[in-house]
């Protein structure tokens, strides 16, 4: 026992020491840190914390057209299903099958099948490596310049389309799926639904609102996002970068030919600098979700939303729906310059440093008419309806006095947009433009 007890002490002893060396290990090791972003000198490089590229280029609209009638659904977890399904699918050869308008026109209005829908046109190419969709794309030619603004899913002829309306082309591939599953969304769902009608489209690829739309309204707390958040996702190499205060309401960072400015006043943020090289090959939407993946979950449900010349639009979504505000609070635009005189291409960027996260519950619920109403009232105001590009629900961003309150609140009340002559405006804003616009006349 004497033995024993000898070798038993130091075996203790050790087996301790060796267990406060390993606790010691996984404490000072990366993985066992957590990052602050309010740290002036610490960056953080958390992948996981990263937005997901198959949440910020899901379509924004889905319609079931079957036999009892056509129905709309903006919901996010419903429409990443049928993505999903679209990824378990096989598929046939992708070719062309209407190239003009005339051609195109026979293929806006689908009998028996789902229709997903985006907002501003989105690259075939990038649609596919974004989610694994197994198209081959290779017997097209200059397949990377292919872009759509709808998809459809054809369950009587099973087939996939995949449709520009800008420049009239259809693009048409076999389908092989299970089309019952996807049918059944709908009717699993019912109750997340609008019914659609095919009356009066004032958009060929839109449908309208059969009946009026009864939305939530939201209040949210406000939360402010720190400089650090902005730099370490903006910046090639954040810790290079060079921080000062210009005035009390601004701060910038700068770093080589990459600058950051925060102005605090108006809760504006501004980034300019040199493209990344390993995203010169990309495509506009791979280079901007470079900037918008870095950010995280930290500023909210950022969805691609639209896309002009060299300009990429990314705003919040609440409950499926964007928002939309009278300054840079709730969106984000990218915009990049291609790259001249052998020079890198160049990137400018803008957004807010408020965002909202936390719900405040609330049972108050508004009523907007349906999108044939909306029309009506357009007409008989005098409104030049062939100006109408598209139009869709979305979220008005309103800052609320909290009085002494420690939060701030900020309201979310749904109201109609409509684009109208390559500008979003509120349908209520749409009509007391006009209305000055014939009083001055």
């Amino acid at each position: 026992m004497r033995v024993s007890g000898k070798i038993m002490r130091p075996l203790l002893a050790l087996l301790i020491l060796l267990s406060l060396f390993f606790t010691y290990s996984i404490w000072v090791s990366p993985a066992g840190r957590t990052p602050s972003l309010d740290s002036s000198t610490q960056v953080q490089s958390n992948e996981q914390n990263y937005t997901k590229a198959t949440d910020a280029f899901l379509p924004l609209r889905g319609i079931w057209d079957l036999e009892e009638g056509h129905f709309q659904t903006n919901s996010e977890n419903l429409l990443a299903t049928v993505q999903a399904r679209l990824t378990e699918s096989t598929y046939g050869q992708l070719e062309i099958v209407a190239s003009t308008e005339e051609e195109s026109a026979n293929y806006y209005q689908l009998a028996n099948g789902v229709e997903l829908n985006y907002e501003g046109t989105f690259s075939l190419a990038e649609y596919v490596k974004v989610f694994d969709i197994p198209l081959d794309l290779s017997g097209l030619n200059d397949e990377e310049s292919i872009s759509f603004g709808k998809i459809q899913l054809d369950f009587n002829s099973q087939k996939i389309r995949f449709l520009d309306y800008q420049k009239h082309l259809v693009y048409e591939a076999s389908i092989s799926t299970n089309f019952q599953n996807i049918e059944d969304i709908y009717h699993q769902n019912t109750d997340r639904y609008l019914t659609m009608t095919l009356e009066n489209q004032l958009v060929p690829r839109l449908m309208q609102t059969q009946n009026d739309v009864r939305l939530k309204k939201y209040s949210y707390i406000l939360t402010t996002q720190s400089y650090s958040l902005f730099r370490n996702a903006f910046f090639q190499d954040p810790e290079q970068a060079r921080g000062e205060q210009d005035d009390e309401n601004s701060r910038s960072f700068v770093s080589g030919r990459e600058e950051l400015t925060m102005d605090e006043q108006n809760r504006l943020v501004r980034f300019s600098g040199e493209l990344p090289t390993d995203l010169a090959d990309q495509s506009l939407y791979s280079q901007s979700f470079s900037y918008v993946s870095r950010l995280g979950t930290a500023v909210g449900n950022l969805r691609y939303f639209d896309q002009q010349d060299n300009m990429i639009y990314y705003r919040i979504f609440v409950e499926g729906y964007p928002i939309f505000s009278q300054s840079s609070k709730g969106k984000m635009i990218v915009s990049i310059n291609p790259s001249q005189n052998n020079q890198a291409s160049h990137v400018d960027i803008e957004t807010s440093m408020d965002t909202v996260q936390v719900p405040i519950p609330a049972e108050e619920e508004a009523v907007l008419p349906s999108s044939i109403g909306m029309e009506e009232q357009l007409l008989a105001a005098g409104v030049d309806i062939s100006q109408v590009q598209s139009y869709i629900i979305g979220y008005t961003w309103e800052d609320v006095d909290s009085g002494n309150s420690a939060y701030r609140v900020v309201a979310l009340n749904p109201e109609w947009y409509v684009k109208y002559n390559g500008q979003w405006r509120t349908f209520d804003e749409l009509l007391r433009i006009n209305f000055v616009e014939t009083e001055a006349s």
